[in-house]
């Protein structure tokens, strides 16, 4: 992901604060992983230090993460040992040696600033079950709400950028799912108490009567679209809905793509249990697991993969996600945007449109261009497209309480 430290760039200088502020914005980006990691995080700079700088790096490093309350990484001069996890975190960091420590006012004021950066630290709200669910709301609190619903085990990162492009006009919040993401005071994981879509859709309620919210438009990404229509299905709370490259079970009314059956039989072959999880998890640590990822946002798609324990989880997880008959929510009747693209090679386009076709208040999509992840870049035509139909369907409403 490009950076202001830009890999290959090697100053003769103390790090500057651009240099310094996008390197702790990395460790908080990438902090989701180093988190659930048994040990501490190995990291290789994007090339090799000139002389010995490895010590300077490390030690920079463990100021940051100290002050930032993050995990510590271990700096190392080469990736050749590290598993794709820990290059996915690398890359994102993308170290360059610096001569000279920093000075300590400027890097409090860097780390203060990445701390309070959009889209903030997450607040803890209970689940109906207890579960903790790591929480994040952004825009004017009596604004229409929007609860945008990701795909299952992505960090928040990959829904900010829908969160800032909403959150000017409309009050915005998301989460991250149940069981898959560590907690901050180094607790480590919950217990999973559940797993199912309508577990994971009365998540969604939860989520609004945390904030206080009474009714709101969900924004269903990739799985999250399923979770949305599962909480629609059950709840009159969910007062309009837009469905973004959704990926739905829909028995034999429409076809999915091969990365939807090869995911579908992983997720299967995980949640038989901790030791087939274990296995897998051997293989998919592997560098060339990185190869498939989008390199810019590789460190969110790994996390669910980074540890067996979180492979079997996400098995169960997103496995319900994948497995569950989405045609028995099809009578929910809130107005629907639904949108896919024809390139989507993810999720098959065929599936949205029969979801489109068979809501009583939905009108469909389909857009010539865009891949699956160009959804979460919440892009000009789709952020208008989704700002169009908010205000076709929030005109006048207020958050209700």
């Amino acid at each position: 992901m490009p950076t202001e430290a830009a890999a290959g760039a090697v100053p003769d200088t103390v790090p500057d604060a651009g240099a310094l502020g996008a390197l702790a914005r990395a460790l908080l980006d990438t902090a989701s992983l180093t988190r659930v990691l048994p040990r501490r995080a190995r990291v290789a700079p994007a090339a090799p230090f000139p002389g010995d700088r490895t010590s300077s790096a490390q030690a920079l490093l463990d100021r940051l993460t100290d002050a930032l309350g993050t995990p510590g990484v271990e700096v190392v001069p080469e990736p050749g040992p590290l598993s794709a996890t820990e290059l996915a975190v690398s890359r994102r960091l993308a170290l360059r040696p610096h001569d000279g420590p920093a000075d300590e006012d400027l890097l409090q004021d860097v780390t203060r600033r990445a701390r309070t950066a959009f889209p903030g630290r997450p607040v803890v709200v209970s689940a109906h079950d207890g579960s903790p669910l790591r929480c994040w709301a952004a825009g004017p609190e009596d604004a229409p709400a929007v609860a945008v619903v990701g795909a299952c085990g992505m960090p928040v990162g990959l829904a900010a950028h829908w969160m800032q492009a909403l959150s000017p006009s409309y009050r915005v919040v998301t989460w991250e799912s149940r069981g898959l993401f560590a907690a901050d005071d180094g607790s480590g994981l919950g217990e999973l108490t559940g797993h199912g879509l309508d577990v994971q859709s009365d998540d969604l309620l939860a989520v609004l009567d945390g904030f206080g919210i009474g009714r709101a438009h969900a924004m269903g990404l990739c799985g999250g679209a399923a979770i949305a229509l599962a909480a629609a299905a059950r709840s009159d709370r969910i007062t309009s809905m837009s469905l973004w490259h959704g990926d739905y079970e829909l028995g034999g009314a429409a076809p999915k793509t091969p990365h939807q059956r090869d995911v579908e039989s992983l997720l299967a072959m995980v949640a038989r249990g901790r030791r087939q999880a274990a296995g897998m998890h051997r293989l998919l640590s592997r560098p060339a697991t990185l190869e498939a990822l989008r390199q810019d946002i590789a460190h969110y798609l790994i996390h669910p993969y980074a540890t067996p324990e979180l492979l079997y989880r996400y098995g169960l997880l997103n496995g319900a996600i994948m497995s569950t008959d989405c045609r028995a929510l099809l009578t929910a009747g809130p107005p629907t945007l639904v949108v896919t693209s024809a390139k989507d090679a993810t999720a098959h386009p065929a599936g949205s449109a029969f979801v489109s076709a068979h809501l009583p208040r939905a009108r469909l999509r389909t857009l010539p261009e865009g891949d699956h992840l160009t959804a979460f870049d919440a892009g000009g035509e789709l952020v208008g497209l989704a700002h169009e139909f908010l205000h076709e369907v929030t005109t006048g409403d207020r958050r209700g309480t």
